[in-house]
């Protein structure tokens, strides 16, 4: 690539994501013609084109043939190191938020399953896995596993109907409060899981690879989860290093 487009295209982006600010565009307004920004920032409409398609692939801008730009839904953002109730988050930001299982059984753990659970081999587990929503969109598949020596009795709860979050039943029925995550984050494909966040198997996904421990670094949980990027972001802090 020219270098001399990038550049330019990197101002234009931020110019385009001024715009949608200083005129206070809400997701699905419409962004002026590539022709209208290039006279607005005084570049070429390659130029715009270019920023634009880089605002679409970072799902900031999404594009209809014939129609023109529209600004993208945000994202719901992931906090790294950070547990927290799916729900409850939702929640707290305006997301309505639901959800459907999709399995949910008891069974002896796998060796990988209680090597992260650390647990004895061929201990119980309870498996939960559901497909999570915002706004009625599919946006979080969730295989999360339990083991029945913290939780005896877990299968009564009915997830499918009554009870919405895991975390709350944890919380109020057997006193455990995860509060501490050791997180494993990386990319896949959607593969055999895309039928359910409806979404193509080729695409790419972020993968959460997560277990979580109480405040006495017992572990409680493992869970694997996808997550649609074009519907999540990660928020990660960095703070000073001290020597």
């Amino acid at each position: 690539m020219n270098p001399n487009l990038h550049f330019a295209a990197d101002y234009a982006a931020e110019q385009i994501e001024n715009y949608i600010e200083i005129y206070k565009l809400k997701p699905h307004d419409r962004l002026p013609s590539e022709r209208a920004l290039a006279e607005q920032f005084h570049v070429n409409r390659i130029t715009v084109r270019e920023a634009i398609g880089r605002l679409t692939n970072e799902h900031v801008l999404y594009s209809i043939p014939g129609s023109g730009t529209y600004v993208a839904a945000k994202k719901l953002r992931t906090y790294t190191g950070v547990n927290f109730s799916y729900h409850a988050y939702c929640h707290a930001n305006g997301y309505v938020p639901s959800s459907k299982v999709v399995n949910y059984y008891k069974t002896a753990g796998t060796d990988f399953v209680c090597k992260k659970l650390n647990i004895p081999q061929n201990s119980n587990v309870f498996i939960l896995k559901r497909v999570l929503f915002f706004n009625h969109k599919p946006a979080v598949i969730e295989t999360t596993h339990i083991p029945e020596l913290f939780c005896p009795n877990l299968d009564k709860f009915d997830f499918h109907k009554k009870y919405d979050s895991l975390y709350q039943v944890l919380a109020d029925e057997y006193g455990i409060r995860a509060t501490k995550t050791r997180e494993t984050i990386y990319m896949t494909y959607a593969s055999s899981d895309a039928d359910y966040l409806n979404i193509d198997k080729k695409t790419p996904v972020l993968c959460f690879d997560v277990v979580s421990s109480t405040e006495d670094d017992v572990i409680v949980e493992y869970c694997q989860t996808l997550k649609r990027r074009d519907l999540f972001g990660i928020n990660s802090d960095l703070f000073p290093v001290t020597y």
